[in-house]
Parts: C-alpha cells; sequence; structure tokens
C-alpha cells in the first residue's frame, strides 16, 4: 500500500485481497469491470426507469406530428426506447432517421481525443453534410449533446435541415458542474468516484460537457422562445426555428 500516491487503488491492502482476490490487482480486468460499472446499461436504465418525466417533457416541446419527419442523433437511441416511442407518435405515415454515436463517443473518450474545442470526447459533426435544407419537421439531439465540438456550428446545420416553426430539443443526463459539486459534499462519494475514474483513465470530470448557459448562448438568435429545464442532473433545451 502506497500511501503517498494519488491513485486510489494503491491504496488496497492485505485484506482487500484475501476477500475479493488478486484478480483485482489485474489493471486491464479492472478497467473493464469499472468501465462497466460506470457506462454500462447506464443509459437505458437512466432514461427507462429514472427519467420517465423527462422523456415526455422531450416528446412534448418536440410537438410531434402523425406524419412527421424526425431526425434523431443520440447514444443508445434503441435500447433508450426513443425510436419506438417517436414512431408510435407519428405514425405509419411518419419517417425516423436515427443517428446513433454510442460507440464512437465511447472510444474517443477513453482515448482521450479532444476536438478543437479542447474538450475530451467531442468532435466536429459532419453528419448534416449531405441533407436537403428543411428535410425534417423536428430534430432532437437524445443523450449526445456534450459530444459535438462546436454548438454555435453545429446548432446552425441542424435548423438548416428543419423546416421554419417546428421544434429542436436537446437532452443530457449530464457530469458538469452541478453534478460534482454534489460529489465533492461526501468524502463516500469522491472516493467511489475518484476509484472508478482512476481505473478507468479517465477523469469522468474532464469529459465534455456544456452548461444551460453555453447551450442558450450557441442558440442565441437562431431560434425563438429558447428556454432550458433542469432536473435531477437532466437539462433540456428547446427552441422553435424562425
Amino acid at each position: 500500500m502506497d500511501t503517498d500516491s494519488d491513485d486510489p487503488w494503491d491504496y488496497l491492502t492485505p485484506r482487500d485481497l484475501e476477500r475479493f482476490g488478486k484478480e483485482i490487482l489485474n489493471v486491464d480486468e479492472r478497467k473493464r469491470w469499472t468501465s462497466a460499472i460506470a457506462l454500462g446499461a447506464s443509459l437505458p436504465y437512466m432514461w427507462r426507469k429514472k427519467a420517465g418525466v423527462i422523456r415526455e417533457l422531450i416528446y412534448d416541446k418536440l410537438e410531434l406530428r402523425p406524419g412527421d419527419r424526425v431526425l434523431i442523433i443520440g447514444e443508445a437511441v434503441d435500447t433508450c426506447g426513443f425510436d419506438e416511442d417517436v414512431k408510435a407518435k407519428i405514425g405509419e405515415n411518419g419517417h425516423l432517421d436515427v443517428i446513433d454515436i454510442i460507440e464512437e463517443a465511447r472510444d474517443k473518450t477513453f482515448a482521450k481525443e479532444r476536438g478543437a474545442s479542447g474538450r475530451v470526447g467531442a468532435w466536429r459533426w459532419d453528419y448534416m453534410g449531405e441533407m436537403p435544407d428543411e428535410h425534417y419537421d423536428c430534430v432532437a439531439i437524445l443523450q449526445a449533446v456534450q459530444h459535438a465540438d462546436d454548438w454555435r456550428e453545429t446548432g446552425g446545420d441542424l435548423l438548416r435541415v428543419m423546416k421554419p416553426g417546428r421544434r429542436i430539443v436537446l437532452t443530457e443526463i449530464t457530469l458538469g458542474e452541478p453534478f460534482l459539486a454534489k460529489i465533492d459534499t461526501d468524502v463516500h462519494f469522491q472516493s467511489i468516484f475518484d476509484r472508478l475514474s482512476a481505473a478507468m483513465g479517465v477523469h469522468l470530470g474532464e469529459l465534455s460537457n456544456y452548461a444551460p448557459e453555453e447551450i442558450l448562448a450557441a442558440f442565441d438568435g437562431l431560434v425563438e422562445d429558447p428556454e432550458a429545464f433542469q432536473w435531477k442532473g437532466i437539462e433540456t433545451f428547446w427552441g422553435r426555428k424562425p
């Protein structure tokens, strides 16, 4: 046990090894399991079991109609059930396109790749490059907000492919400043958080994150009636294309 180390895993004791096995000394296995604890199943569990009220808020603010053409860019869109929900609301005559970025996001985050903004796990989105103007009625960014490198540029591109008078919605279960502030209120939370981050090889507090004020500023002048709402670590933004 190295009591001068900043790595919490260096504080394992002989009693820990006796109870949990020497396998916990294997750095690769530790990374695999802590990553699974931090990320595996977390999004579907949170969105399906813990955040039902926000799911309904999202759909309400999108103002979905039967026959709408909708674009979703997000993470774990299928396992979170977002695609099923939207299809049920737009009906058989509607059309849904999904761009799921979860694997690209995980790869870039674990590799600590930084976008032009310097944010870890963020990159320039070029998904809308070939899309025609005003192709979609609504656009929803569901659990992918943190991964866009420049929301002023990205927001403009997304609004280009939307029809006037319709809504865009962004939502994210965040790891931003409010979350980190809560972690700092209790040494138990700090210890668990530090062990997860150390084993994964990337501190969760380093990850890209946008505060509601940043999203509001990015869309300033681009949408009408912009609003932002926060609930239990979930941040949601919506606005109407002029």
